[in-house]
């Protein structure tokens, strides 16, 4: 049964009748759609959309903010206020995804799970598609992958440089689903993966392996070779998520929280 749905005694289903905000939400979404509206492009004024729509103010203004909470118009106040289409951000997007992860009791294998398939499809997809200026950058951060020390918090930044890397690399996947749930996975390991930090020597050897790893994609990449780039990719996940369980990483309770 649909969450739109009551059920009767008799096992029938009869859908539930919609708010009238909800409807103008949707019936705006088309409108956006069929227009071919883009980011930064205003809606019609307040009085306009009511009398289009025959409602009352309050209703209407109900349907905008539903709109503006999903993340696809802001509302500006003033003389010159209304509606303005807006480009739904990835911050927006992941905390939403994150409040659903919360409630799922969600393991670091299954993080991997998703990982290792993920980040081989992304980084196979890259390939031909980095210039001088992105292999520089990537270089760049595998320079800051040295671990310089034993505390925490210098175990902590060079975790997020090695994380950084694969958030570069997604930056320049020509596919957006799989650009999207590199950085969101990577993201996820870097803000709310805990790993143990009082065994330095186990921290410092999977610190060495992912730089390694991240070289030998570099140079994999500069060739083309797509065969070379899933198969190091798929090693290096294979790896990372056995040097994670072995520093007993766990999923952080606070994914609803801002990171």
């Amino acid at each position: 049964m649909t969450s739109g749905e009551a059920t009767l005694g008799s096992g029938m289903r009869v859908p539930q009748k919609r708010k009238r905000s909800d409807m103008i939400a949707e019936e705006i979404k088309r409108w956006i759609i069929a227009e071919h509206k883009v980011a930064g492009e205003r809606l019609p004024q307040e009085r306009d959309l009511a009398a289009l729509f025959d409602c009352a103010k309050g209703t209407l203004r109900e349907a905008l903010k539903s709109l503006e909470v999903q993340g696809l118009i802001n509302v500006r106040t003033g003389p010159n206020g209304g509606a303005v289409l807006a480009e739904v951000s990835y911050d927006r997007s992941t905390e939403l995804l994150r409040n659903y992860m919360h409630f799922q009791n969600l393991t670091v294998e299954q993080v991997y799970e998703f990982r290792k398939a993920v980040e081989v499809e992304m980084a196979v997809s890259v390939v031909g598609h980095l210039d001088e200026e992105a292999f520089a950058r990537l270089e760049e951060s595998v320079g800051c992958c040295a671990c310089s020390g034993h505390k925490e918090s210098e175990q902590m930044k060079v975790r997020q440089a090695e994380l950084d890397f694969h958030v570069l690399l997604a930056q320049y996947c020509p596919n957006p689903l799989l650009s999207f749930h590199s950085r969101f996975i990577s993201d996820l390991l870097r803000d709310f993966i805990r790993l143990r930090t009082d065994v330095p020597d186990a921290f410092d050897k999977f610190t060495t392996v992912n730089r390694d790893f991240h070289r030998q994609l570099i140079d994999a990449l500069r060739r083309e070779d797509r065969e070379a780039v899933g198969r190091l990719m798929r090693e290096h996940m294979e790896l990372a998520e056995r040097f994670t369980l072995e520093l007993e990483g766990v999923v952080s309770e606070n994914l609803m929280l801002v990171p």
